[in-house]
């Protein structure tokens, strides 16, 4: 009877929380109304054929492609004329999101890109030379007068624009030249819509179309993430550290002991290793878009390869010793919280494992409802924000989008789950009794994200701290395989939205692809509904 109501509990928990998600979420969380129909493919397409139209000779020329956003130009216009408006000027003349497509070549300086608007429209074009390239010595108004009829014949009515600025640059064997326009009757704050051209020699060597934000307002912006990002350094780095000695040191207890579980804890890690060396595969096109010319590719690949595996090896021995050590300790204080694992590691499908995925998707559904609350209340009451999404996500910039989510999201369900969860909990237990041990490496979590976009800085920091408390009472409650669904369901979740909100049939696809597989743990445990419960210990 008593496991009924519980269960009826969590049921009308978990629906409440996906109900206010469903009604409230878009105003918690606002989304950019800029619709990304522009595929990679498209875009790299769209930059051949516009460097090609200029002339330039780009045989054996490597090209990469990344979807992004101009950061402090997002943020000023959310902040100043509202995301309505924002979203009115991304459609139109101001580059907020943009594909950029880049040509180079290993040990070349000479390289090129190309932004392409997520409709499809050229937003500008660049080209990098080398110091002693060779090229014309323009006197300026030469240039200018060059730079002019190259803007008249892309349909531009300088009569709409002011120069703002005008400079020139010798070079060993040629003479630059910047100049800039700004848009007259442009509103939005104290912002400037600019236009650039660059001539190189006598060629046109780039033009394009940026926000110029105040520099106050940049200096600002600065200092409050510098702040988030001290904060998540003070407190979640170095207490992470603290906590990982801890688990050094009772994970040499426990295999001296000869208590130690090699089985689970290498086996955990094992996994781990392999889905971060496969996300490190799938997000290649980053990696690419952000190769220095000045190496060599074979040294390129080969400092890459060896600081993915330093990185991939750390989280795996980080992963190993808060699982070893956890389990360890978890057996002795709170041996429930670790039967469903035996369930899972012993491929039995038992009710208990089932009940436990079912309770893990009803407390992410929850915790949706609590983020979207949370947001909701903070934004109408006490002045928090936070940018609103839009299409900008690294999922776009990956192999397989659909796999960034999932691989990211398994990784931190696991790893902070272990490390804030199974290791912390008992480990502190002893030493500052149960609250506190709940309370601990719940603000660790928490303030380990304060470097995200959120402001006041620390908000976030409170925001998931109440998170971790909720999943280390589930933890204690219940058991470990609950909070570990709860946390993947959650990165399913928020990692599929920008897949399914970005306006393109095949990214839509992959969020769908990504909800999918998001209830993977829930069609593993299935089977178990047709089994009895174990009688109660």
């Amino acid at each position: 009877m008593r496991r009924t109501r519980e269960g009826l509990v969590w049921l009308v928990l978990g629906a409440v929380g996906l109900a206010i998600a469903l009604t409230f979420y878009d105003e918690a969380f606002p989304i950019a109304g800029v619709e990304l129909t522009v595929t990679r493919d498209k875009a790299l397409r769209k930059a051949r054929e516009v460097l090609g139209e200029r002339g330039f000779a780009l045989e054996g020329y490597d090209w990469a492609a990344t979807f992004t956003a101009d950061e402090l130009a997002l943020v000023y216009l959310q902040r100043t004329v509202g995301l309505t408006r924002m979203s009115e000027l991304a459609r139109g003349e101001v580059p907020v999101y943009f594909w950029r497509v880049r040509a180079f070549r290993p040990l070349q300086k000479e390289e090129y890109a190309v932004r392409i608007a997520p409709d499809g429209r050229l937003l500008g074009f660049s080209r990098e030379l080398p110091e002693d390239a060779p090229g014309a010595d323009l006197p300026q108004d030469e240039a200018r007068a060059l730079a002019e009829a190259f803007l008249a014949e892309r349909g531009v009515d300088l009569q709409r624009y002011e120069p703002v600025e005008a400079s020139s640059e010798r070079r060993k064997a040629r003479t630059d030249h910047h100049f800039a326009w700004r848009l007259k009757g442009f509103e939005a704050g104290e912002a400037e819509l600019r236009l650039w051209v660059r001539v190189q020699g006598d060629t046109i060597g780039g033009f394009g179309r940026f926000l110029k934000v105040p520099e106050a307002f940049e200096r600002a912006y600065t200092r409050e993430r510098s702040q988030g990002t001290l904060i998540a350094l003070a407190v979640g780095l170095l207490l992470t550290l603290a906590l990982a000695v801890g688990a050094l040191v009772v994970f040499l207890r426990a295999y001296r002991a000869g208590e130690l579980r090699w089985r689970f804890a290498l086996g955990i890690a094992l996994v781990i290793l392999i889905l971060q060396l496969l996300s490190i595969a799938n997000g290649w096109p980053l990696l690419k878009a952000q190769y220095p010319t000045e190496l060599d590719y074979a040294t390129f690949l080969g400092i890459t390869l060896i600081a993915s595996v330093v990185v991939v090896f750390i989280y795996a021995v980080w992963l190993l010793l808060n699982g070893g050590a956890g389990e360890y300790l978890a057996r002795r204080l709170f041996p429930h919280s670790v039967r469903t694992l035996d369930d899972l590691l012993s491929r039995r499908f038992t009710r208990e494992l089932a009940l436990s995925s079912l309770r893990g998707y009803a407390l992410a559904f929850a915790t949706l409802g609590y983020f979207t609350l949370f947001y909701l209340v903070g934004r109408r009451t006490f002045g928090v924000w936070m940018p609103a999404e839009g299409p900008y996500t690294d999922i776009l910039n990956t192999v397989a989008p659909f796999l960034y989510p999932l691989l990211i999201g398994f990784v931190a369900a696991t790893t902070e789950e272990f490390a804030y969860r199974f290791f912390a909990i008992p480990f502190l237990k002893p030493r500052l009794g149960l609250f506190g041990a709940l309370l601990f490496p719940a603000i660790v979590w928490g303030f380990a994200h304060t470097t995200y976009p959120v402001f006041p800085v620390w908000v976030r920091g409170i925001e998931v701290s109440l998170v971790g408390l909720a999943f280390g009472y589930c933890f204690v409650r219940y058991d470990l395989w609950t909070v570990l669904v709860a946390h993947y369901a959650i990165n399913a979740i928020l990692g599929g939205l920008p897949l399914l909100t970005s306006g393109s049939a095949y990214f839509q696809l992959s969020g769908v692809a990504v909800m999918a597989l998001g209830l993977l743990p829930a069609l593993l445990a299935l089977p178990g509904l047709r089994r009895p419960l174990r009688a109660a210990a």
